[in-house]
């Protein structure tokens, strides 16, 4: 056999073998493989400005909050409210899954101010290759910390733009 051809078949072979085109190459235990994400943190007795804390429906600037789908939480500060309307997409690898790339999740996020009738919408994604991972809305900045492995649950953190 041509050692060209030889080396086409071999090369494609390989990338059939490592899972080219798929995000899960092989099955393992879930105990042998850390997950992929991680999910929020949580709170803690004495939460602190950085800390995540359930949904109390009132995030101060600096603060981050877990806010399941649907739910929306007021700035205190401001006359903002975000919303976490939906899980847009998940290409995330599964737990007990062999990856050969990290995934990304995409929310979408409603944002409004009410006093003055703005309202926007944005989809952020968990990692920044495939979109933008924050916000500006009304001089305040959402970021995307991070997605739940189930999708069903965002952390954000609101700040000063």
């Amino acid at each position: 056999m041509d050692p060209k051809k030889l080396l086409v078949v071999l090369c494609a072979l390989a990338g059939l073998a490592c899972g080219v085109g798929s995000s899960a190459a092989r099955e393992q235990p879930p105990a042998a493989v850390p997950p992929a994400v991680q999910s929020a943190p949580a709170a803690q007795s004495s939460p602190t400005s950085e800390q995540a804390r359930p949904p109390k429906g009132t995030v101060e600037l600096g603060e981050t909050i877990v806010l399941k789908a649907g739910e929306t939480a007021e700035v205190a500060s401001k006359d903002i409210s975000i919303r976490f309307s939906r899980l847009v997409s998940d290409s995330r690898c599964a737990q007990g899954m062999v990856c050969v790339w990290e995934g990304e999740a995409v929310v979408a996020l409603a944002l409004a101010e009410p006093g003055r009738g703005e309202r926007t919408s944005a989809e952020l994604a968990s990692t920044g290759r495939g979109g933008r991972q924050s916000v500006e809305f009304a001089a305040c900045r959402v970021d995307l910390v991070a997605v739940s492995s189930g999708g069903d649950q965002v952390t954000l953190r609101v700040s000063k733009a």
